[in-house]
């Protein structure tokens, strides 16, 4: 049998001053994206599941819990590892929600992993609430379009432009959920009592939930091992799939920034995560900060890219990754998820690959604190008083008066107005910010970043 290769380039000797290089040009059919019609395309085994669980997003994505925030229906949907996801925020970016779809749930192909984004229209909606659990529905997720078919009936949505504030929410969510651990598991009976539970009306202050026994009980006062939940009035929204539901897993951060609550179908699962208050949402939040603060040398961010994109599904326990340090491997996942290159996964503790259509540069520019602090070492606001590795002393201008910010290896302080009103559990200041960045980069790297933001 003959086997013809295609390449996509020729292989090339380049000379320069110090050194020669030569780059093979070489062919991998794994890595080397094919031409095909769609990512996926197949029959829905549980189809009834499938849709309450996607109109239950399209909820969530209609919802607002702050003033002035335009509504919106568009979920991200990624095929790879066999599985859909179909992920979502609120339109005041205070609510994630995501559908993942497992394997024994479709009877299709996967294609190619790849990522879309398209908005739920009225004419979706109103297809997805009509179908029944024994009918033959199917789905197509393609590069520019989300098919849905049931009979003679098909509709069919574009893709549409990603919110600017789901950028930056979608780098904080997948982070903040790689921090989090299970924390309580809720049979049926259990759910149902929690819903129950759930105070009327909004909720301006956090509620803590405990167990007296096996009997969930919400109070708006905090006690031994009670897991703290902002603004529990939001999880309403996903009241429709109670019955569906076989049990619920609690998952919280240390930092108690977010509570995730997924929901098990058997092989469809629902997550959604609150952040901990709810006039404020996930693109305000600043906690991946402080993992963009070392230079990472480029060449690492594209062997674990082109390992995600390779591998579709992974830990960082994984053979090939266990030469990083666990934070070296937490700042490169972090540039990943910034980027929109990668999710996690709660229940299976894995990172997946999506690529969303934005660049790393971008979502930098994003964060103001990021920029500002770099503005005050350009300005040159920071004055070093002592820099070791037990405590690093900085003082830095601010608007009136010189702040001072210190640094140990546990924690890091600052005199800052910001720092008194929201400690770390919003990100560092942009002080601290810029003493971290001093203290982490050279002469070099610093020359590089200011030229990259053009200050």
């Amino acid at each position: 049998m003959d086997v013809t290769y295609k390449y996509n380039e020729p292989s090339a000797f380049i000379r320069n001053e110090d050194k020669s290089d030569l780059f093979l040009s070489h062919y991998n059919e794994l890595y080397n994206e094919k031409k095909v019609p769609c990512f996926f395309w197949g029959k829905l085994k549980e189809p009834y599941v499938i849709a309450r669980s996607l109109l239950t997003l399209s909820k969530i994505v209609a919802a607002n819990f702050m003033p002035n925030s335009s509504l919106l229906r568009d979920p991200v949907i990624t095929a790879g590892g066999n599985k859909l996801r179909l992920e979502g925020f609120s339109s005041c970016c205070s609510v994630y929600g995501k559908v993942t779809i497992l394997p024994n749930a479709l009877d299709g192909e996967f294609l190619q992993q790849g990522t879309t984004n398209v908005d739920f229209n009225t004419e979706m909606i109103a297809a997805l609430s009509k179908i029944k659990k024994d009918e033959n529905v199917f789905f197509s997720v393609g590069k520019k379009e989300f098919v849905l078919q049931k009979g003679d009936e098909k509709i069919i949505e574009k893709k549409v432009s990603l919110p600017l504030r789901w950028i930056k929410g979608m780098a904080t969510v997948q982070l903040l959920g790689a921090s989090m651990k299970e924390v309580a598991v809720l049979d049926k009976l259990q759910i149902q009592l929690l819903f129950r539970a759930i105070p009327k009306g909004d909720v301006k202050e956090d509620y803590y939930l405990s167990f007296r026994g096996k009997r969930p009980f919400l109070s708006p006062i905090k006690s031994k091992n009670s897991i703290c939940i902002g603004g529990i009035h939001r999880l309403r929204l996903v009241e429709n799939i109670l019955p569906l539901a076989k049990k619920l897993v609690i998952y919280t951060p240390e930092s108690e920034n977010g509570t995730a609550f997924q929901f098990d179908f058997s092989n469809v699962r629902f997550t959604i995560i609150l952040s901990r208050s709810f006039w404020r949402g996930f693109s305000g939040e600043g906690n991946t900060l402080e993992n963009l603060i070392e230079e990472i040398p480029e060449e690492w961010i594209q062997k674990l890219d082109t390992y995600a994109q390779i591998n579709e599904e992974f830990t960082p326990e994984n053979p090939l990754l266990k030469t990083l340090s666990a934070i070296r491997f937490k700042n490169i996942a972090t540039r990943l998820s910034v980027m929109g290159l990668l999710g996690y996964d709660l229940a299976e503790k894995k990172y997946y690959y999506r690529k969303l259509p934005f660049k790393l540069s971008n979502i930098e520019r994003l964060n103001p604190r990021y920029k500002n602090a770099l503005q005050l070492i350009k300005k040159g606001h920071c004055k070093w008083i002592s820099n070791s590795e037990e405590k690093t002393e900085m003082s830095v201008k601010g608007s009136n008066v010189y702040h001072s910010v210190v640094i140990t290896p546990k924690e890091a302080r600052c005199t800052c107005t910001w720092y008194a009103t929201n400690q770390n559990k919003r990100g560092d200041c942009k002080h601290v910010l810029a003493t971290k960045i001093l203290k982490n980069n050279t002469e070099k790297e610093l020359a590089q970043l200011l030229k990259e933001f053009e200050l």
